[in-house]
């Protein structure tokens, strides 16, 4: 009797085990697919933030602000979070073109399944034509159901490569640098 108890605490930990490495591992897979809303022609270059960014009173998203992405000496896109009034828009200029894109994502989806998380884009997410991952931009990760915020990714400095950093609920104000390249796997 004793024997068949053991074994199946032991099972029982062995089960739970590989469920928490799923959520890891399902959480990492999401971040690793996120979908950039600026695509520039090349990494690197500068930032101009032209008006003071100012948060929403109830989100983490930015409602004023503005701010200038230049290569070469060039704005090459310029990203216009509003004039204070509450909402989750934010105004992209770039090649002449004026389009919008949300920074509140309260339902997406990636490998075809609904996310476990509900979305805020603090700064753009950037890819470039001459990188593969994405090289700048912060989100912030909330639980669908119970609004806890889970986590923060932060993109990085316009720099092509793999590195990005994580801060979460549980890290006590640490912050770790890991690489889009583990969590692809």
């Amino acid at each position: 009797m004793k024997k068949t108890i053991f074994i199946l605490s032991v099972l029982s930990i062995l089960i739970y085990s590989c469920n928490k490495n799923k959520k890891i591992d399902d959480f990492s897979r999401e971040i690793s697919l996120e979908s950039a809303q600026i695509t520039l022609s090349n990494s690197g270059g500068d930032v101009n933030i032209t008006e003071s960014f100012v948060k929403s009173s109830s989100n983490d998203y930015y409602t004023t602000g503005e701010i200038e992405y230049i290569q070469n000496g060039n704005i090459v896109a310029k990203v216009n979070f509003g004039d204070g009034e509450e909402n989750s828009i934010a105004n992209l200029t770039q090649d002449g073109n004026i389009s919008t894109f949300e920074l509140q994502l309260d339902e997406s989806y990636y490998d075809g399944k609904k996310s476990k998380y509900k979305k805020v884009i603090v700064e753009p997410l950037i890819k470039s034509n001459d990188c593969e991952y994405i090289i700048a931009g912060i989100i912030k990760y909330y639980d669908y159901d119970s609004g806890a915020w889970v986590a923060t990714i932060d993109f990085g400095d316009r720099t092509c490569d793999e590195w990005a950093t994580k801060s979460t609920y549980d890290d006590n104000g640490e912050t770790f640098v890991f690489s889009l390249d583990d969590w692809k796997k």
